[in-house]
């Protein structure tokens, strides 16, 4: 996919309207913005990496059906959000809002109804989600983890067995996607299980405990046992996309990419099997393409057509 500038070492992908939104990585901004109406003319490239009160340390731009761009910034727990104006315009784009979530450390954000926010929580295996107002206080907590194989292990390897990925209809749809085990999950916002659903290949999570070092404890992938499946689950209006492998973790090269399409109930629709390996991908569902990020044999950004 020709662009009229430069694709340095992007890591994420996200399109807004007719912007294309790549973050980069060792690189002195943070995000490239290139029009798609406009030949893919690069037209900005925004914030840096930092401690500053415009800088973020590790962020995500975050699922929400409005006009503007929310950013959250994962390691400080703050969700910022910017005018689409600004984030072409300027360097270090105004603030338009900022929130500061309380409570234990944080996952994924997305935003949903009333301006509210939905967050993943990490490291806490008794609470999936937590409900936020727009004044970044708990509202609610909500879901459990599924038990799978996992109830003989320690909340260590239960954590990093059952590590996963989500999106939402901004409705009434939570979709999850798991890394190391083909599962799926739809819950409604009121934590109700819709659907749970184990396949294409029944792999179960193996992941075992191991000291890290210094105190801390992590866990590492099995030879022969531990499987890359899901990743990447991407709203696409009333469908959700999602990265599929299923190859041994020692095997993962990216050959084998395939996108699996549910809608917002957790039944598959269809499948498409890429014949360019991508690592992360967006939708435009509007006009029916997937942009994906690949990495062999040099970082390009892959255009296909569904």
């Amino acid at each position: 996919m020709p662009f009229d500038d430069l694709i340095m070492h992007p890591v994420a992908i996200d399109i807004k309207e007719s912007l294309l939104l790549l973050k980069n990585r060792s690189t002195d901004y943070i995000y490239d913005i290139f029009d798609l109406d406009n030949n893919n003319k690069k037209i900005n490239e925004c914030f840096m990496f930092g401690q500053g009160p415009n800088d973020f340390i590790y962020p995500m731009v975050v699922p929400s059906n409005d006009t503007n761009i929310w950013i959250y910034d994962q390691p400080n727990a703050n969700l910022r959000e910017y005018t689409l104006h600004s984030i072409t315009t300027e360097k270090f784009p105004r603030v338009v809002k900022n929130l500061r979530f309380e409570g234990a450390v944080l996952g994924k954000a997305a935003i949903i109804q009333n301006n509210n926010v939905l967050v993943s929580t990490n490291f806490n295996p008794a609470i999936r989600f937590r409900l936020y107002n727009d004044k970044g206080e708990i509202e609610d907590s909500i879901g459990k983890y599924p038990e799978l194989t996992t109830s003989n292990m320690s909340e260590i390897e239960k954590i990093m067995n059952l590590k996963n990925d989500f999106t939402t209809n901004f409705k009434d749809r939570i979709f999850i996607c798991y890394y190391y085990t083909d599962f799926i999950e739809v819950y409604d916002y009121q934590g109700n299980v819709i659907k749970r659903m184990h396949g294409p290949d029944q792999v179960e999570p193996v992941l075992e405990q191991k000291n890290a070092g210094g105190g801390f404890v992590g866990a590492s992938s099995v030879r022969d046992r531990t499987y890359k499946c899901y990743s990447s689950p991407v709203q696409a209006g009333k469908e959700v996309f999602a990265l599929y492998f299923g190859e041994l973790y020692q095997d993962y090269q990216e050959k084998d990419s395939k996108i699996l399409v549910f809608d917002w109930d957790g039944n598959p629709l269809r499948m498409y099997e890429l014949n360019i390996p991508i690592f992360t991908f967006t939708v435009d569902e509007e006009n029916k393409i997937i942009y994906g990020i690949t990495n062999s044999p040099e970082y390009r950004i892959i255009k296909f057509c569904y």
